[in-house]
């Protein structure tokens, strides 16, 4: 009987996958491997003029620390937008530009070594201000990025510096997409365009997403907030509390798709006294395998995989039952995380959150993490009740907001879930986690 209900739950399985797949077959989908040529292979969108995706996508490094350097210029106007980690836990954007162009985007910053994975997987050329003595030993050993770049001291119209009072010079640079490309041609960069590929995109949701109100990106020193705005279909973005606004046109930043990113980070090894640049810090990313990705669209949330198998290769994206993850058209912010311990964490706002009580008879402490070693800053006792968010890898930690709006931990075995299934809540912490 047991060996006949376990045959019967497998057949429900592949008939639920082939549902959806099927489901899935009826939606009209762009790329991931073909555009038509009008339409941008970066965003899903169709151009007036399709001559501007007959060029290679520039990729521009774009500070976002320290907070004086907010509002930024030049991100509403990039196609894909990646946020990445810097030393001491705050970020730094790489900004690509394919379909539209800027005349004044920054302040622009150094190089990293994850620019170096970026330029492949978009073949792209790549715009800075410097890098670290540690980056330029890497560069030189690397025939294709050295052909791609441009940056360093030039004059304008295609870097400038805009001083301003009480801003140190490395804050002031900025630069003209345009004058960018035509510096690189002066310098006989490899400009020859080659396809892009490897996102796919319907302007229909997708089926299997979960509701969602906002997503919180919690890297160590610096806290991402996207919120759904319902009418006008994107996602609004702030950063530390405050809405991150765009200098150019005084609007807060948003954006159609935003995409949790998580891949190893691997540091690397301190040669010499500054090195690898303030605070002998930098780390690599290979973006070779595959690894966990989450996408919000319309919405809501779809758990996904990013892969590439080598570095010639772009980054792919697919869903949980393994079609191509569907973006919606318009312009994307990735948001890159490491696979460390306590590297980052995520909380969602879900429209639809189960209510836990505690149980048992006596106190619980609770965690600012999924272990006993996180401090514990109050007790809960029985009978307190608390909204589940998130849950670690192994679901035996659940992630709880509390009356008063704080984010705390507690074992799932100290709780009454009251039949719920923990395994439906979101993964919030690195996957290396238990």
């Amino acid at each position: 009987m047991r060996a006949s209900g376990t045959w019967i739950i497998a057949c429900f399985v592949v008939i639920l996958l082939s549902v959806r797949s099927h489901a899935q077959e009826d939606i009209t989908i762009v790329g991931p491997d073909e555009y038509s040529s009008a339409v941008n292979p970066l965003t899903g969108l169709t151009v007036a003029d399709p001559t501007t995706l007959q060029r290679r996508p520039l990729i521009v490094k774009i500070s976002n620390y320290p907070p004086f350097v907010r509002p930024q210029s030049g991100l509403m106007e990039a196609d894909i937008v990646w946020e990445h980690l810097l030393s001491g836990g705050v970020t730094r954007f790489s900004a690509v530009f394919l379909s539209q162009d800027s005349e004044h985007v920054g302040p622009i910053r150094s190089l990293r070594l994850f620019d170096f994975e970026l330029v492949r997987i978009y073949r792209a050329l790549s715009a800075y201000s410097g890098m670290a003595q540690g980056t330029r030993d890497v560069l030189a050993t690397d025939a294709l990025m050295s052909r791609r770049i441009v940056g360093g001291v030039d004059p304008c119209p295609a870097l400038c510096r805009f001083p301003r009072e009480g801003i140190a010079l490395e804050h002031t640079l900025y630069g003209d997409t345009l004058a960018l490309r035509e510096l690189a041609q002066e310098r006989e960069r490899d400009m020859q365009p080659e396809p892009i590929y490897g996102m796919a995109f319907s302007e229909n949701t997708p089926l299997g997403g979960t509701p969602l109100e906002g997503l919180q990106i919690l890297y160590r020193e610096t806290t991402i907030d996207w919120q759904y705005e319902r009418e006008r279909g994107i996602w609004a973005r702030s950063q530390d509390g405050e809405a991150h606004l765009d200098a150019t046109s005084g609007e807060q930043i948003t954006a159609t798709n935003v995409v949790v990113v998580e891949e190893e980070h691997t540091v690397q090894p301190v040669v010499s006294p500054g090195y690898w640049g303030p605070g002998d810090f930098a780390f690599s990313v290979n973006f070779i395998g595959s690894g966990r990705a989450y996408l919000l669209r319309d919405g809501q949330y779809f758990i996904g995989e990013w892969r590439r198998e080598t570095r010639r290769d772009p980054l792919t994206f697919y869903s949980d039952i393994g079609t191509p993850l569907l973006f919606k058209p318009g312009n994307t912010f990735f948001a890159l995380v490491p696979r460390w311990v306590d590297g980052y964490s995520l909380r969602f706002s879900m429209r639809d959150t189960p209510s836990v009580s505690v149980d048992g008879t006596i106190g619980v402490s609770m965690r600012l993490g999924p272990g006993e070693g996180y401090i514990s800053p109050d007790v809960a006792y029985p009978g307190d009740t608390f909204t589940a968010i998130g849950r670690n890898n192994g679901a035996d930690w659940v992630q709880l907001l509390s009356p008063d709006e704080r984010v705390v931990w507690l074992p799932a075995d100290t709780l009454n879930v009251n039949r719920y299934d923990l395994t439906q809540l979101p993964v919030v912490r690195p996957s290396n986690e238990p």
